[in-house]
């Protein structure tokens, strides 16, 4: 019989934690763009609603920074670190246990063929950010297949300003 993920018999470890997923660009930062013009957005975007229902149905507490195409700047606005400071602002104010930022590298040559991983951690934490960044590094490393990965500090805006316990940004793939 398969057990309900949410029945009492079945605990998860993410039960009740409260988590925030930033689906990278959006709006007019499309990103990067790949084969046929998929843009970084959509596909970081239709990434982090797959994970938000799984982390959901975990028993999880979820939020996403947002769920459509769209940026947060205001009107007549273009500088992107507005767009980052609301995100971040908007990811504060929910006190999340952790903040998930996924985003899709590329490579100036666009080699087609190239593909790897990349996990960055809130700089200035060899704890909680390292840790969440290891468990989620081994788990794309195992079931996407791909061999070239890397866990790294990162110093980006939504890294730095999180109040998250465990900060990450993760490049899952090249688009």
């Amino acid at each position: 019989a398969r057990v309900n993920a949410h029945s009492p018999d079945h605990r998860s470890v993410l039960e009740g934690r409260r988590i925030v997923i930033d689906p990278g660009h959006g709006g007019r930062f499309r990103g990067d763009v790949g084969a046929d013009s998929l843009s970084e957005a959509d596909v970081n975007l239709g990434v982090a609603l797959y994970l938000w229902g799984l982390l959901d149905e975990a028993g999880a507490e979820v939020r996403l920074t947002r769920s459509a195409d769209r940026d947060f700047l205001a009107e007549g606005s273009s500088a992107v670190q507005a767009d980052l400071a609301a995100r971040t602002a908007l990811a504060n104010e929910w006190d999340a246990e952790a903040f998930i930022s996924i985003h899709h590298n590329s490579n100036i040559e666009l080699d087609r063929a190239r593909n790897g991983i990349e996990v960055y951690y809130r700089d200035d934490d060899a704890g909680a950010s390292l840790e969440l960044a290891e468990d989620i590094h081994l788990h794309l490393a195992r079931n996407l297949g791909i061999e070239d990965s890397s866990i790294k500090t990162g110093n980006y805006y939504v890294l730095r300003e999180s109040n998250a316990r465990a900060s990450v940004l993760g490049e899952a793939s090249y688009i």
